[in-house]
């Protein structure tokens, strides 16, 4: 357990010596002399380079929409923003206040207290669009809270959450080893990685396609600066810790442990997106640009990445060309799949591993 806020006995040579990531030496000085994990302060300072506010935006124009749209583009964008908002604001508290006792590194503690401050203003933003794109908003506050399909969607990773919630305060307390805690941690970036990777994809997928149609072009503008932070940086850094922790004997030997609840995770999570893309296009509702099937083929499309990244197998077939492509007019979709190098380049699959001290590539056994 970290014990000390400071440790004011860290030595020059402990700086220079490569820590983990979790469950180090008691932290001191914040160092960026020496960047043991430079992709991951890379993705830091990308973050930064990306920041913005949720004030950037005037949303007078989706008043007037809300009030003259089609019914099924009204009731399709609420859920949308009500799923969104929630999981947004789940989000901004679970990342570096639970993750906090377990980081040992400057660079990862940089990067997901920013995601968190970005998160924030996820949340945010989806707040200030419902004030500001409506004459009562809180009576969309009380519609948005009543959708409780969405509450559902959001309750595998949300377990998730909760269970890291109990390690942390645990850990923090000298109540549970760092052996024990390490489960909770390794399942806890997995649900952020399918959470960002897949359920945020999928539902910015509505957000987009209704814009397309020339409703809500603000709402648009707004979510598309999310999925620019959730693409570019979110789900970078979910992969980059996976693929160091991989790198240890300790991550794989939880990854041996944990893959069967890995499993039940992604399956989770996914069948319950395309339950979801159900449950928006029934009562007869329909998206001019797109179809169920479309949708539910872009949430296997976004699946592909960390059920091949993570070696999990399953029966869903998944799609290898966009079936949403007018996306791309919002989303760089090429920061969204796996790049070629990721594909067929050995040291970016799960079984294989490359040695800190060499560049040797190496088969590993799990």
């Amino acid at each position: 357990m970290n014990n000390q806020v400071f440790n004011v006995e860290k030595s020059v040579e402990e700086y220079r010596e490569k820590s983990p990531l979790f469950f180090g030496p008691d932290p001191g000085l914040f160092d960026t002399i020496n960047k043991h994990y430079p992709k991951i302060w890379s993705l830091y300072k990308k973050m930064k380079s990306l920041d913005w506010s949720e004030d950037e935006f005037d949303y007078s124009q989706c008043n007037l929409d809300f009030k003259n749209c089609p019914k099924a583009v009204y009731d399709m964008m609420i859920r949308t923003l009500a799923w969104q908002w929630e999981a947004d604001s789940v989000a901004s508290r679970a990342i570096a206040p639970l993750l906090a006792p377990f980081i040992s590194d400057s660079s990862l503690w940089a990067a997901w207290q920013r995601i968190s401050d970005n998160e924030v203003i996820h949340a945010a933003t989806y707040s200030e669009i419902v004030r500001m794109s409506f004459d009562d908003g809180e009576k969309v506050l009380k519609d948005v809270l009543a959708v409780k399909e969405s509450l559902v969607r959001l309750d595998a990773v949300a377990k998730v959450f909760k269970d890291l919630q109990y390690a942390s305060h645990k850990y923090a307390l000298g109540e549970m080893s760092a052996d024990e805690a390490y489960d909770y941690l390794f399942m806890a970036v997995c649900a952020l990685y399918i959470l960002e990777r897949v359920q945020f994809m999928s539902s910015f997928a509505i957000t987009f396609t209704i814009c397309s149609a020339n409703y809500f072009q603000p709402i648009g503008k707004a979510v598309q600066k999310i999925a620019q932070d959730e693409l570019e940086v979110h789900v970078g850094l979910d992969k980059e810790v996976l693929r160091t922790e991989l790198q240890t004997a300790r991550g794989r030997a939880a990854y041996n442990r944990l893959k069967p609840k890995i499993k039940e995770l992604f399956d989770t999570v996914t069948d319950g997106e395309l339950v979801w893309t159900d449950y928006m296009f029934s009562e007869g509702r329909e998206l001019i640009g797109t179809t169920v099937k479309h949708v539910k083929n872009w949430v296997l499309f976004m699946a592909r990445d960390p059920y091949e990244f993570l070696d999990i197998e399953t029966d869903h077939k998944f799609p290898k060309v966009n079936p949403m492509p007018h996306l791309e007019n919002w989303i760089n979709i090429g920061n969204t799949q796996a790049a070629p190098q990721e594909q067929d380049n050995n040291q970016y699959k799960v079984g294989v591993i490359i040695r800190d001290d060499e560049t040797e590539i190496f088969e590993a056994d799990f």
